[in-house]
């Protein structure tokens, strides 16, 4: 068979589309499943379900596509799966990103009622049994009931680019899914319902719906990296702060100790001044306004030549490599700006590296520091080397 006979073979050209979809939601279903086993959101359960009914949509086309399967109740069937996986997906894909409401759960329960109900209706018609409100309905109500079917599809493209696209972080490839979904079901509608004769049309009702699923699966994937970025984020900083954590401050300094020289980092320990007093009489809620307006001006002071951290309570570190300012000065601009740009004042200490001296004994150098700046008065910079 050459190219030509393949696409003008319709039932070959919509098998070959069937299984070029039910790969790639073979794929987007691998994924959902792992993401449920790491994340028991409903959102992955919710895309796991609709991708299911995808794959056995596709595989009862493909199958009828392949002439495998007799009569016309299994492409009404379809039109069943179609609908309810095609509503499921797209609030799967729009509860990625935001938790489902009440006013969100009634718009999905409905509109997924109102598209079976009428998929049900056209299955009926087509086994020659329909529900006693269309009793007595001849070959015309039968096409009525198809064209109604497709024809909502084609509304509840439009409908969820207008409810769910302004609002998804990846707006243009969501509104690009929705494009191509809309356009192949509107190919698929003319050659159908109205009977369009045309190759170019039923090319654009095979090939569409592919593009349609290579785009979702792009936005799963993307924002499957968004989860695994942010789940590493978090496990290195402090929720509060948005500082690095202390495990991997260490971890990072043990890192540039290994390739320095002697005096090459210096480490830089802040402890806030009558901190305790300041819950006390201030509360929770300056407390932890004073701490990260403290960590903003450590992370600004040390941003291209350092690292910050939180240590633990109102203990913040820092350290600055080899290329930068000498650390004493990076501490005493820290202290002095947290004087004056805050309500608070900071104790400061600061180490210098020293052949052998390993991260945490040259934190707890710079911390030996640090206390000598909180027996002497307090908001000042004191030098490990000058004990």
């Amino acid at each position: 068979m050459d190219v030509q006979d393949f696409w003008n073979n319709r039932e070959l050209l919509f098998a070959s589309s069937s299984a070029a979809s039910a790969v790639i939601i073979g794929l987007m279903m691998f994924m959902a499943y792992r993401l449920i086993a790491g994340n028991r959101s409903s959102a992955f359960r919710l895309l796991l379900l609709a991708l299911s009914l995808l794959a056995v949509y596709h595989g009862l086309a493909l199958a009828d596509g392949l002439n495998l399967v007799e009569g016309r109740s299994v492409p009404r069937l379809g039109g069943i799966l179609y609908i309810a996986a095609f509503v499921a997906l797209n609030f799967a894909f729009f509860e990625l990103y935001y938790r489902k409401r009440a006013r969100t759960r009634a718009w999905f329960y409905g509109l997924l009622a109102v598209g079976v109900t009428i998929a049900v209706c056209n299955l009926l018609s087509a086994t020659g049994e329909p529900p006693s409100g269309l009793a007595g309905g001849s070959e015309n109500r039968t096409d009525l009931l198809l064209a109604l079917e497709d024809g909502y599809v084609l509304l509840l493209s439009g409908l969820f680019a207008v409810m769910f696209a302004p609002h998804l972080r990846q707006r243009t490839r969501y509104a690009v899914s929705l494009f191509f979904a809309f356009f192949g079901q509107l190919a698929a509608f003319l050659t159908r319902d109205f009977a369009v004769e045309s190759p170019v049309l039923d090319l654009l009702a095979a090939i569409l719906p592919v593009f349609y699923y290579i785009v979702l699966f792009m936005i799963l994937f993307e924002r499957v990296v968004e989860l695994m970025q942010t789940a590493y984020r978090s496990s290195i900083t402090d929720g509060l702060t948005d500082l690095y954590n202390r495990r991997f401050f260490t971890a990072r300094l043990e890192k540039s100790l290994e390739h320095a020289g002697q005096g090459a980092v210096g480490a830089i320990f802040c402890d806030i001044d009558d901190f305790k007093k300041l819950n006390d009489t201030k509360g929770h809620q300056a407390a932890d306004t004073v701490l990260k307006q403290a960590a903003a001006i450590l992370r600004e002071e040390t941003e291209g030549i350092g690292l910050a951290g939180r240590y633990g309570g109102e203990e913040l570190v820092a350290f600055v490599q080899s290329a930068a300012p000498d650390a004493p000065a990076v501490a005493e601009r820290i202290r002095n700006r947290i004087a004056k740009e805050t309500i608070v004042t900071v104790s400061v200490g600061c180490a210098l590296s020293q052949p052998g001296v390993r991260a945490e004994q040259l934190m707890k150098n710079a911390d030996e520091a640090m206390y000598r700046s909180k027996r002497s008065g307090k908001n000042r910079v004191t030098l490990y080397d000058q004990l």
